[in-house]
């Protein structure tokens, strides 16, 4: 029996390893799967971030309204999925804290929102969808009251007017009639104009005799704008993409406008 060859040798340890490097089992390796991107509807969350004074009345029963006021700080949580929110104020004579969290789950086709405030140890989860390119966003759900000692089925309404107003309805629908427990009218708090380094944020202003629309997430086919900068407002150029620019306006929106109606500032 003849020894093997150094040639030989080689070409059996080619054949023993060759599966491993096959080019087409490679190709047929899954690829790393794809982050999911904020879609249409977490920009519309960008309507209600911000700063807002809210001016509010509890209706515990019919006749019996209560005042208070508060303010809410609402921010985009980085990713741009969900938005937080945080109320400080009073209500019926009393301080009041809560503590928002507002998204879309895309997989579910609904928006989910949980609150906490400090009432009760009770957490409220709603789901629910939106109208009107998200000026118009409904949620229910159920959550137990401590005061009345049972469940409660909660519908709430939250209608964008404009960039700087919204109103909240909250309804107790357990019962064969919609009874209102609370509204509140929110008014987005403007940054002082008198800080020092205003001037210098600001680049350019809007022209117009009625203004221009902005897009939250870029002007596309039969979608109709978020709403409308006013004539003389003030923005900041972000990032200028031909016939339509992004820009920040003073009241912190960041929306895509048209390049024509922008007018550098001190020109």
């Amino acid at each position: 029996m003849s020894t093997p060859t150094l040639k030989t040798l080689h070409a059996c340890v080619a054949l023993l390893f060759a599966p491993f490097f096959n080019p087409t089992l490679v190709a047929l390796e899954p690829a790393p799967p794809e982050m999911e991107k904020p879609g249409e509807h977490h920009q519309h969350l960008k309507m209600m971030a911000g700063t807002w004074d809210v001016q509010l009345k509890m209706h515990h029963a019919p006749g019996q309204v209560m005042d208070g006021t508060g303010v809410e700080i609402a921010k985009i949580q980085p990713g741009g999925f969900w938005l937080i929110s945080n109320f400080t104020g009073t209500a019926a004579g009393m301080k009041f804290n809560g503590h928002g969290v507002l998204g879309y789950e895309a997989h579910k086709k609904r928006y989910t929102g949980v609150w906490t405030d400090s009432v009760a140890s009770v957490m409220l989860v709603s789901e629910g969808q939106c109208e009107k390119n998200g000026h118009l966003n409904t949620m229910i759900g159920k959550a137990y009251d401590p005061m009345k000692k049972r469940m409660i089925t909660y519908l709430q309404v939250t209608k964008i007017k404009d960039a700087n107003t919204k109103n909240f309805k909250m309804y107790d629908t357990s019962g064969k009639r919609k009874i209102l427990m609370m509204d509140a009218v929110y008014k987005r708090r403007v940054e002082n104009n008198k800080d020092a380094k205003a001037p210098a944020k600001f680049t350019h202003t809007i022209t117009g005799l009625g203004g221009v629309h902005y897009y939250l997430g870029g002007p596309q086919q039969a979608r109709p704008p978020e709403g409308q900068f006013k004539p003389g407002t003030r923005v900041k150029l972000v990032r200028k993409n031909g016939s339509y620019s992004v820009v920040q306006s003073e009241i912190g929106i960041t929306a895509h406008v048209a390049t024509a109606a922008l007018k550098p500032i001190g020109k």
